[in-house]
């Protein structure tokens, strides 16, 4: 058998010991105006005196018809003007309320008509925002695609799943427009099973985003409290994780859920129940990935599908032990046994496990896909790689693959789950 994907095994000695579906102007400026009419009025007054009081001049007593004349051309002068100072002061006074209050007028005119048309503007606008989504709206329903299947077996009752995918257009996610959501695909279906044994997971931690999905054992018994227990406590470690570490933590964070799935089962319990893992660390310069048991975990990149991790089960050791000549390569095929696990939690200590050892480096438009065999026993592989290539974004992508499994109407179709994460 020929294993797809660079991947990196290691194998560990055996000893005998979901969110699951988780103003005015002030009285200076009237002051100022007073202060000048009132020098403006004085300065005429001056000269009109100067010239009367030269044109009456007496000869004979100069001191006394001066004196004289100053008395009587100052109330000459006074009496051309026909105002008291006081009075031109007032008039002034006035002239300068007068304008102030024409020009606060004109002022809150404009400013009255500049808000009216301010409004009428931003009206005119929504308004046209309103027509514009209603329009967007009626076009989505119409383009809604419901799935209807007759057989109510594929309705998930545990997970809140019926079957019911609405299709979006590629026009309608454009690569530019694409939100977080938009790179995230989950799909979790209980299929033609009576109960829901898979699990998923999936969270932002420091510096990333951690996923993982959980393929209980259907032909053990409480394999969903297994993939459970695994993904809350994968969960609740990634609290400590942080991003930029070249260093796999999923290693330390199986090797938890391990003992905590072997203490929930006790000695007697264990290889009575189990559960396949797959778990991903997704950060912006690439991704660390761990698996045990035979889920799969796919690198989607430039068109193609590339297998990350080899399949736990009974098969590729007969594979060996044929290289070896210990059997035939004859009987790999016929061995009744050879879709069994080899490696699970649950089975106390792991046999084995694949993953990173370096963080995968990863490029744009590459995608990370993981899924349990419910997905690719159902949906092979070419078919699964032209579903990602038509898709605009890892969301829809997930929408459709699982309109995909239901469409082929397996009899057998078991649980079937996966998340798609666009890096």
């Amino acid at each position: 058998m020929i294993y797809k994907g660079y991947e990196y095994f290691i194998e560990m000695e055996e000893s005998d010991d979901s969110i699951i579906n988780l103003g005015k102007p002030t009285e200076d400026k009237t002051e100022d105006g007073t202060e000048e009419a009132t020098e403006d009025v004085t300065e005429e007054a001056s000269t009109e005196e100067e010239s009367q009081g030269q044109g009456r001049k007496d000869k004979k007593d100069k001191t006394e018809e001066e004196t004289t004349t100053e008395d009587s051309t100052e109330e000459g002068s006074l009496t051309g003007v026909g105002l008291t100072t006081e009075e031109a002061v007032e008039d002034t006074t006035e002239e300068l309320i007068t304008t102030t209050e024409a020009a606060e007028e004109s002022d809150d005119s404009k400013q009255g008509l500049n808000l009216t048309t301010v409004f009428g503007i931003t009206s005119a606008v929504l308004l046209l925002i309103v027509i514009y989504l209603a329009g967007a709206l009626s076009k989505l329903k119409n383009k809604q695609n419901n799935y209807d299947d007759s057989d109510d077996d594929y309705s998930d009752s545990s997970s809140g799943f019926s079957g019911e995918v609405a299709e979006t257009g590629q026009s309608e996610i454009s690569n530019l427009s694409k939100t977080a959501e938009d790179r995230v695909g989950k799909l979790h279906n209980i299929g033609r099973r009576k109960g829901q044994q898979d699990s998923l997971g999936l969270t932002e931690y420091n510096g990333g985003t951690l996923a993982i999905v959980a393929d209980g054992m259907g032909g053990l018994a409480d394999g969903d409290r297994v993939s459970q227990k695994i993904v809350m406590t994968l969960l609740q470690d990634s609290s400590k994780l942080s991003g930029g570490s070249p260093d796999n933590k999923l290693y330390e964070m199986i090797a938890h859920a391990n003992r905590e799935v072997n203490q929930m089962l006790g000695p007697e319990g264990l290889y009575k129940s189990g559960s396949t893992l797959l778990a991903v660390m997704a950060e912006k310069d690439g991704f660390h990935w761990a698996a045990v048991g035979d889920s799969h975990i796919y690198l989607y990149r430039a068109g193609k599908l590339l297998l990350m991790n080899r399949e736990h089960v009974y098969e590729a050791e007969l594979i060996q032990k044929a290289i070896n000549g210990e059997n035939s390569f004859a009987e790999i095929k016929t061995n009744p046994k050879k879709s069994g696990l080899t490696s699970f939690i649950g089975m106390g200590n792991l046999k084995y496990i694949d993953g990173s050892i370096d963080k995968v480096a990863s490029g744009e438009g590459d995608w990370i896909l993981l899924m349990s065999d419910g997905v690719f026993n159902t949906v092979p592989e070419p078919d699964m790689c032209k579903l990602l290539n038509d898709a605009p974004s890892a969301k829809v992508a997930a929408e459709r693959l699982e309109q995909e499994v239901l469409r082929r109407q397996n009899p057998k179709q078991d649980n079937f789950t996966a998340i798609i994460l666009e890096l």
